[in-house]
């Protein structure tokens, strides 16, 4: 990355910083004024609507005062009546008495042009609007019959006839003609509750022409989506151009008065704001610029000293020393830098005692050491030189340290690179000789270089001995396997033996008949068969598993259970299960055989210190949180606590070396932790059978299962 002035950073820091400050101020004064200039046209705008709503509600009251004064003093023919409403009242026209066919019955008109009594208007809107029970109705703006001109009628019920007021607006029009703006045009124009111009001083053509401007933006942007008095800008067609405004609602007659002002009107009346402002900002500006230049000439003199005396140290020569500066804070900070040259000059005969001091310990460690870049070697230790028998450093340095790798390891080392890994085991290839290794790998920075930093132990020997333990633990648990088969063979060979002798015996004394001769044989043969199905069975389990396989638990119980029967019978134990069916777990079907025989041996010995007729081995299997529990436990009176931890370390007995070996519960705890991924822990706990206590230890394994199943309880006796 490119580096950058110092000096220029400040300084077009410093610029931007006022002429943002500069544009900031006048930015929030010119919005400042906007706004003020809105507030102001809203609050007259907002009192000018009231006033009108005001008029036109006291329009309104007269109009309702004069259909209550009809209401009491009308009778037919009462022409004097209608007469000198109209002639008194320039808000009215004309007046109609429909009768409820809505014919005309009686009327007066101070200009009468169409109409006549006996005229059908019911099918005039302010007739059929009433036949729905309604007690009064305003209508929207319609073309009068009586004069031809636009007019809005106020009807009412007057018993069984309707009354229809021709309204003038001429005393509100000349009201909201008083409100101009600015330009000389109209504040104010008037809506039906339609949409259809009623007063509009601007162009009063379009009142006669019921001109309609539901579609106009004054609707879309304003009446149909703001509330009343709410401003907002909008465009009018009628001015081609953008309006800024609110409206009102009548509440009666459901008229809206619209007041507006030309917005372009309003942005040209703050131009000479905007001017003046502008010439403010530019003079603060460049006086903040020039101010802002010639101290920073004296501020950056003091750095091109600090800068020039750097390089000098940096060179090598730490004889080189700073002017004092113009400003106290630098002198500070000068005298700590001719400090820090002393210092520097001491330290790096320090850094070079510390480089080598870390270069030994690199080389000094015990285990593999190797930096790397995606593989590709970097450095290494002297135990890698050495390791990987090569004659020295540089014969490493550049190579891909997957070439030393078994193949079906480099997919797994290539996935490492990427993370911080945990150890992990591979196979290396050294000379054709193949090596396991314990590795980890973490990245470290080195020079601005993100590295990647594995170390290795070799564990191939540590290896070997596991593979010698399960070897010796198969040979211990092999010999167990010869005492059950001497167990199991002993009363079929006793049975054979006196068949034999026996025979032979009546053979001699000649009482031997063919019916004996051929019972005898049978039985000799039933006995043989026997034996061979026991040799089959023990073969099996000394079987070497090859692969992974599902394999039910229950089945395998049983299997050892078989195996052991013998046994179990000569040492006088009750065996009691309790099965949940279908137990499937993922595994070698042959270890686990071995881990469970391991279990129930060491069982069988704690139990021959209890009386022979209080013996038993409780076997349960159970699902527990998705994973199958095999809990065994016994009453032989449990283990020490203090070294109940240890049992399951390698060559840990608590027997004489006559009678173990120490490895069966070693063994026992890889194959259910490391090759069933499971889990195995013991503890002492106490049982109660037959209303009497006993104290014994409980074995556990916890091993991922396969699929759910039901509950099978049974107890055998062996």
């Amino acid at each position: 990355m490119k580096s950058k002035s110092l000096k220029k950073e400040i300084l077009v820091t410093l610029l931007s910083f006022i002429i943002f400050i500069g544009t900031s101020i006048g930015f929030i004064s010119l919005a400042n004024f906007y706004f003020s200039k809105l507030n102001i046209i809203e609050h007259n705008q907002r009192q000018t609507l009231t006033q009108i709503e005001k008029e036109i509600n006291k329009f309104l009251t007269q109009i309702y005062s004069l259909s209550n004064y009809l209401k009491y003093n009308y009778t037919p023919n009462n022409i004097n009546l209608l007469k000198n409403i109209v002639d008194t009242n320039n808000n009215i026209s004309s007046i109609i008495i429909l009768n409820k066919n809505g014919i005309i019955e009686d009327y007066y008109a101070d200009s009468n042009l169409n109409i006549y009594k006996g005229f059908d208007y019911s099918r005039q809107e302010y007739f059929k609007e009433l036949k729905e029970n309604k007690r009064d109705y305003w209508s929207n703006v319609f073309l009068s019959t009586v004069d031809e001109e636009a007019a809005i009628s106020y009807s009412f019920r007057l018993e069984d006839k309707i009354v229809v007021l021709m309204i003038q607006l001429k005393e509100i029009s000349d009201f909201i003609s008083q409100f101009k703006n600015q330009d000389g045009t109209y504040m104010i124009k008037v809506f039906d509750s339609s949409g259809t111009v009623i007063l509009n001083p601007n162009n009063p053509d379009l009142v006669l022409q019921r001109f309609n401007e539901k579609t106009q933006k004054v609707f879309i942007d304003v009446i149909d989506k703001l509330a009343p008095y709410t401003f907002s800008i909008f465009y009018s067609k009628i001015f081609e151009e953008n309006q800024y405004g609110t409206y009102t609602s009548i509440k009666d007659t459901n008229w809206k008065v619209v007041i507006r002002e030309s917005y372009s009107l309003i942005l040209e009346s703050l131009n000479e704001i905007i001017f003046a402002m502008i010439i403010i900002i530019l003079i603060f500006v460049l006086a903040a610029i020039f101010l802002s230049l010639k101290i920073s000439k004296r501020i950056f003199k003091s750095f091109d000293d600090l800068q020039h005396t750097a390089a000098d140290i940096a060179n090598g020569n730490y004889k080189s020393n700073i002017e004092n500066s113009y400003y106290s804070e630098f002198n500070i900070l000068i005298n700590s830098f001719n400090k820090m040259r002393i210092e520097i000059d001491k330290r790096e005969d320090s850094l070079e005692e510390s480089l080598n001091s870390f270069k030994s310990l690199f080389n000094s460690t015990m285990e593999i050491i190797v930096i790397h870049n995606k593989g590709i070697c970097v450095d290494a230790n002297n135990v890698a030189i050495e390791f990987f028998n090569l004659k020295d450093k540089n014969d490493l340095i550049g190579k891909n340290l997957l070439d030393f790798v078994d193949d079906k390891y480099k997919e797994l080392l290539i996935m490492n690179y990427k993370k911080n890994s945990l150890p992990y085991e591979f196979d290396l290839l050294i000379n054709s000789k193949k090596l396991t290794c314990l590795g980890q790998d973490k990245f470290i920075s080195i020079n601005g270089k993100n590295l990647k930093l594995s170390t290795l132990i070799d564990i191939t020997e540590l290896k070997d001995k596991d593979k010698l333990l399960s070897q010796q633990s198969k040979m211990a648990a092999m010999g167990e396997m010869i005492g059950n088969i001497a167990h199991q063979w002993r009363q079929p060979l006793s049975v054979i033996s006196t068949c034999a002798s026996g025979i032979k015996f009546e053979k001699e004394m000649s009482v031997l008949t063919d019916e004996r001769f051929v019972e005898t044989l049978d039985l000799i043969v039933e006995n043989t068969q026997y034996l061979s199905k026991t040799i089959d069975d023990f073969r099996n389990f000394f079987k070497a598993d090859k692969k992974v396989e599902d394999f039910c638990v229950n089945e395998s119980m049983e299997k050892v259970l078989k195996l052991l029967k013998s046994s179990i019978q000569n040492h006088n134990i009750e065996i009691e299960t309790s099965y949940h069916k279908d137990l499937i777990i993922n595994g070698y079907p042959n270890e686990f055989l071995q881990v469970i025989i391991n279990i129930l041996n060491n069982s069988k010995d704690a139990l021959k210190n209890q009386a022979r007729d209080k013996r038993f081995i409780k076997i349960n299997t159970y699902m527990k949180n998705k994973k199958c529990l095999v809990q065994i436990s016994d009453n032989g009176g449990g283990v020490d606590e203090s070294i109940i931890s240890k049992v399951f370390e390698p060559y840990f007995t608590t027997k004489h070396k006559s009678q173990g070996t120490g490895i069966g519960l070693y063994m026992s705890h890889q194959i259910v932790v490391e090759h069933m991924k499971g889990n195995i822990y013991m503890e002492n706990r106490e049982f109660i059978k037959n209303n009497n206590s006993y104290k014994g230890c409980s074995v556990t394994l916890e091993i991922p299962i396969q699929e759910e199943s039901k509950i099978d309880y049974n107890i055998y006796h062996i």
